[in-house]
């Protein structure tokens, strides 16, 4: 070849692929009749207007139409793309048959009208699937820079942002597999899909990673009409609230459980996911056991029986901003009954070892039932420093309030070996029993302690009281009451027994024989604990088993950690002492 020829032969050629590179427009005419009805063959949506088009040949031949609007045939779909770009197979396109192997839509804003009964993402969903699965001849479908938008009654639902995904091309028979990521109020989340569309049984993934969850489907669904899911499903979140949040959910136990994943072998039907085998980790400590969760009308349902090694009670209570006493009496706390009972519950729990407020327990067996007007928790069974607990709340809806009950029971409790966990308590040592039943009604929880009602009793023996020293001040005080005022709130003062009995009565706790004694002393205590405002009053003698020698006290403060004083009001008198107060301030 002469370099002249050689010089004509690469001009033609960079002729060419500059030719090629170039974007053509042709007639609308033209693009409807050849091109637009491939595109519709091969995505199911009807092309109802466009601006311009165009074809450019290397490095691919594709087709390119700008401003488009399309709907599906039936009008469940509808929408507008920036630009169309379809890409040609190129060897079909030598042959002179024009055939599209690759359809993008960018930046479409596409509508999907849903039903409108419910707000939930399978109603939102339903008009996507239904519209890919009724296509029979479906090239590779890549949506980038996307909005869909889920519309019922002409108002928008719900709206998927930032939608970049791509499905893949297939028969009719094929499964529909999609990958990519959307952003969903305000989350992003990268999904990846093989959803089934025909045959009795076939294989279904589905996986969803986002900052709220990691979410993960394996298994066979079987069935047409009446699809059931078999399969492996796993789920995890940093923040159950959060994720409810997520789904427009607000559950008012949610707050309970704040990191959560569960494992299980699953079966997933249209109204009911029933999960066997399942290990779920709740911050850290694991359950063991089967869930299930249905739902009837606007109600969901959860029950199941779940077993394992520790669980953390009190961290649980303490995430559900139960009210305490005299903290909101400004501000009375609504006690959001319907809330609490908007879902049904049956849920029980046993644990080799639990915490409840510090307090440890082992062999714990719990229950906690909600239906609608009824929640009732229950501690059946558990063991603790040497004795038993028994505890239950019921709290049932009556006529413009909510009644409340309450029960426990401590038995043969060695205080002694719990004063570590529990440094809050007095410190008592000895083995104790206490029991309470209460009952109350009110719509806020400081109407509900206002109205309480009922009887509770306390009884110890052979322990220690550590902090006082009585014994020693009745010596003082014997000697020279002067000496009374130094020094006793040291040391431990033994008893041989202690009680007390309360009856309740409005919300007043009345304590009339409160007595501690010992083989020299012996301590009464009267008064009363208002249960609303959290705070106890209460008047006492010390005085010798064997003399006449008494030395008044008072007890007040706050239930949680009240003071015992020296009475400064009451007079202090020696065995034939006539000496006025020596206590006073």
């Amino acid at each position: 070849m002469t370099r002249r020829v050689s010089i004509l032969a690469y001009s033609l050629a960079i002729g060419l692929v500059l030719l090629g590179l170039q974007s053509w427009g042709v007639a609308v005419g033209l693009v409807e009749r050849h091109v637009v009805s491939r595109i519709e063959d091969r995505t199911g949506l009807k092309v109802t207007s466009l601006e311009h088009a165009s074809i450019v040949l290397l490095p691919l031949p594709r087709v390119e139409l700008s401003r488009v609007s399309f709907r599906q045939h039936d009008g469940l779909l509808s929408g507008k793309a920036l630009q169309l770009k379809a890409r040609a197979r190129l060897l079909p396109l030598l042959a002179g048959r024009l055939s599209f192997d690759r359809i993008d839509l960018v930046s479409p804003e596409i509508d999907a009208t849903v039903s409108g009964r419910d707000d939930e993402l399978s109603e939102w969903l339903a008009p996507p699937l239904a519209y890919l699965t009724s296509l029979t001849n479906q090239s590779r479908i890549v949506i980038i820079s996307g909005s869909v938008f889920a519309r019922a009654e002409g108002a928008i639902r719900t709206i998927l942002r930032d939608v970049n995904l791509i499905i893949e091309d297939r028969d009719p028979e094929e499964p529909i597999i999609a990958s990519g990521s959307v952003t969903w109020r305000g989350v992003a989340t990268d999904l990846s899909v093989v959803w089934p569309v025909a045959g009795e049984r076939a294989r279904l993934s589905l996986s969803a990673t986002s900052e709220r969850m990691n979410l993960r489907l394996d298994g066979i669904r079987s069935g047409l009409r009446e699809p059931v899911f078999n399969g492996q499903l796993s789920l995890s979140t940093r923040s159950l609230p959060d994720l409810f949040a997520w789904f427009g959910e607000t559950p008012r136990l949610a707050p309970a459980i704040g990191q959560l994943s569960i494992t299980a072998e699953a079966q997933i039907k249209s109204n009911e996911i029933s999960l066997s085998n399942a290990s779920a980790v709740l911050d850290g400590d694991r359950l063991d056991g089967a869930i299930m969760l249905g739902e009837a009308g606007q109600r969901w349902s959860l029950s199941g029986t779940l077993a394992g090694a520790t669980l953390d009670l009190g961290r649980m209570t303490n995430r559900l901003g139960l009210p305490k006493p005299g903290t909101g009496l400004a501000n009375p706390t609504p006690l959001e009954f319907e809330a609490w009972t908007a879902h049904d519950i049956d849920l029980r729990v046993s644990v080799d070892a639990a915490r409840l407020g510090g307090a440890r327990l082992s062999d714990v067996a719990t229950q906690l039932l909600v239906k609608k007007g009824r929640f009732e928790a229950g501690l059946l069974r558990a063991t603790a420093y040497g004795g038993s607990v028994k505890g239950r709340l019921l709290a049932s809806a009556a006529p413009n309030a909510i009644d409340v009950k309450l029960q426990g029971n401590l038995d043969r409790i060695n205080l002694g070996q719990s004063a570590t966990d529990l440094p809050e308590l007095p410190k008592l040592s000895g083995q104790g029993n206490l029991q309470f039943a209460l009952d109350g009604t009110g719509t806020t929880a400081e109407a509900v302690l206002a109205s309480l009602n009922g009887k509770a009793s306390l009884s110890l023996r052979q322990g220690e009281l550590g902090g006082f020293a009585f014994i020693d001040l009745l010596r003082r005080a014997e000697r020279n009451p002067v000496a009374a005022l130094r020094e006793w709130r040291q040391g431990k003062t033994p008893f041989d027994s202690a009680s007390a009995t309360a009856n309740v009565a409005d919300g007043i706790a009345t304590i009339t024989d409160a007595q501690m004694t010992g083989p020299t002393y012996r301590l009464t205590l009267a008064g009363q604990a208002f249960l609303q405002q959290g705070w106890i009053e209460m008047a006492g003698q010390l005085a010798q088993q064997s003399g006449s020698l008494t030395v008044p006290l008072v007890l007040q403060g706050p239930l949680e950690g009240p003071s015992l004083a020296l009475n400064s009001d009451a007079t202090l008198r020696p065995a034939g002492s006539t000496l006025p107060n020596l206590l006073t301030r």
